[in-house]
């Protein structure tokens, strides 16, 4: 059995909300909501093409939103790692570089596009091992992101919620990116160490078996 197939045999995936530490809150420190002022910029009708076909809209208009989610986070880090460097001795300091550490695993924002790739060979290949696990973490994903969105409608209060009402206007066709940045931004969930375990379970299938599906830049 592969590893992403030992990964998730066995209970359902984790569903609880529970928090294994403190969340940041960015806002205060930075005299901005980051991510208040994202979502109020948003405008979900931008780059839409009516000649364009209603399904490929839709498309397009996901992978917006997994890109914007992706920038504004790099935002955030952006601004919190200037921030900690004028502020080194605030009480809040020590949070913030914790905080950081998840910077490298952003990466670019190409990854983002290339779960595009996997996918349409993950549907020519689907007997393949590889294959078949690709197209079992996109199905996985797809279902814990519509547990999280029902989750946040009920929450709209957490910071964790609020994070996720772009997704209320696109569901996403590769769930995967979206959960990823969440998870990143919300590592203190207990169900984001989850989120990461899939794709690092995935990623090291695909590297020893095709490595030639994966961008040196992810």
């Amino acid at each position: 059995m592969n590893m992403f197939a030992e990964l998730v045999e066995g209970p359902d995936f984790v569903k609880s909300d529970h928090l294994v530490g403190s969340i940041l809150c960015s806002a205060p420190l930075l005299g901005a909501d980051v991510w208040q002022e994202a979502f109020d910029r948003y405008d979900p009708l931008a780059e839409s093409e009516p000649s364009v076909p209603l399904e490929q809209q839709q498309y397009r208009s996901d992978l917006r939103v997994d890109r914007y989610l992706h920038d504004t986070l790099a935002v955030e880090f952006e601004l919190l790692a200037t921030w900690v460097g004028k502020n080194p001795q605030h009480p809040g300091a020590a949070q913030v570089q914790s905080f950081l550490k998840r910077r490298e695993q952003l990466g670019a924002p190409s990854w983002i596009g290339q779960q595009e790739r996997l996918f349409l060979w993950a549907q020519k290949n689907e007997p393949d091992e590889i294959a078949t696990s690709i197209l079992g973490w996109r199905l996985l994903c797809g279902d814990l992101a519509g547990s999280l969105l029902d989750w946040a409608l009920q929450q709209p209060d957490d910071q964790r919620g609020q994070h996720i009402r772009l997704w209320q206007q696109s569901r996403g066709f590769y769930p995967q990116n979206r959960l990823r940045i969440w998870a990143l931004r919300f590592l203190e969930d207990a169900r984001a160490p989850q989120i990461l375990a899939w794709e690092t379970a995935i990623y090291r299938e695909i590297f020893e078996a095709h490595p030639d599906l994966v961008t040196a830049s992810r």
